[in-house]
C-alpha cells in the first residue's frame, strides 16, 4: 500500500464511511477533514521524532496544495507534542478528540497506544499502530478500534529469526545472538523475539539495555560484540 491510499483510507475511516454513495454524500457536506498529530518532536527520542513529524506535516501540506485535498477535501490538523510520554500522550488526545470527531491517531509509542486503547472505543477513534502496540491487537474482533499496520512485534520477532536463519544457511546449533533494547517500555515487548528464539532452542539471545537514540551507541556497540564474541 503506498502512503497516498493509505493517507486515503485513513480519511475514509476518520469518517466512518462504508459505501460510496455515503462517502460521496459525506465529503460533499464536509468542508475539511481534520487530523489529530502526536508527534514526540522533544524528548529523549525527538532524533528520531522530529523527521517522522517534519514528513508528515509537509505530507498533509502537499495533499492540499497539489491535490486540493482528499476528493476535494482539504486536511486540517494540529499537533501536540507528547515527549514520547505516556502521561502526556494521554492528554494530547484529551485535548484534541473534541475536534477528531473519529478521525484516526496516531499514538506513536507503546506506552501512549495501551493507555488509549481503553478510551478509544468510547470516543469511537480508531487507533493506528505502525509496527509497534499491542501485539495481541491483531485479533480485530477483540480489539475493533487497533489496526496494528504493518505487524506487530510478535510478526517482526518471526521475520528477524527467518533472516538469522537464512544468513546462518539454515543453521542456529550453538549460535549466539545479541538485541540491544532502549530503556523504555518498548524494551518489555522483547519477549516476543526471546520467547520466538527459544521456540527454536538452539539460539541464544542476550539482552543488552540501551540508551536514547545517539545517547552512548559506541559503548552499546562494544557491549553487544563483547556478548556476541
Amino acid at each position: 500500500m503506498t502512503l497516498r491510499s493509505l493517507m486515503l483510507a485513513m480519511a475514509v475511516a476518520a469518517t466512518g464511511v462504508t459505501s460510496p454513495l455515503v462517502t460521496t454524500t459525506a465529503q460533499a457536506q464536509a468542508k475539511e477533514q481534520f487530523f489529530p498529530v502526536l508527534p514526540y518532536r522533544t524528548g529523549a527520542y525527538a532524533p528520531n521524532g522530529v523527521p517522522w513529524a517534519n514528513g508528515y506535516a509537509d505530507y498533509l501540506k502537499l495533499i492540499n496544495a497539489r491535490d486540493g485535498g482528499i476528493n476535494g477535501v482539504k486536511i486540517s490538523f494540529e499537533e501536540c507534542d507528547t515527549a514520547y510520554a505516556t502521561d502526556r500522550g494521554v492528554e494530547c488526545y484529551e485535548r484534541l478528540k473534541g475536534k477528531a470527531q473519529g478521525a484516526v491517531f496516531q499514538p506513536l509509542s507503546t506506552g501512549i497506544t495501551f493507555a488509549l486503547t481503553e478510551k478509544a472505543p468510547a470516543d469511537k477513534n480508531p487507533l493506528i499502530t505502525g509496527g509497534y502496540g499491542r501485539s495481541e491487537s491483531s485479533d480485530g474482533q477483540v480489539f475493533k478500534w487497533n489496526f496494528p499496520l504493518m505487524g506487530t512485534y510478535w510478526s517482526a520477532a518471526d521475520i528477524i529469526m527467518q533472516h538469522i536463519t537464512k544468513k546462518e544457511g539454515g543453521n542456529l546449533k550453538g549460535k549466539k545472538n545479541c538485541l540491544g533494547l532502549p530503556r523504555q517500555p518498548l524494551r518489555q515487548r522483547a519477549h516476543c523475539f526471546v520467547a520466538r528464539a527459544r521456540q527454536d532452542a538452539r539460539l541464544r539471545v542476550e539482552l543488552v539495555a540501551c540508551g536514547p537514540p545517539r545517547c552512548g551507541a559506541k559503548s552499546h556497540l562494544v557491549a553487544s560484540a563483547s556478548i556476541a564474541s
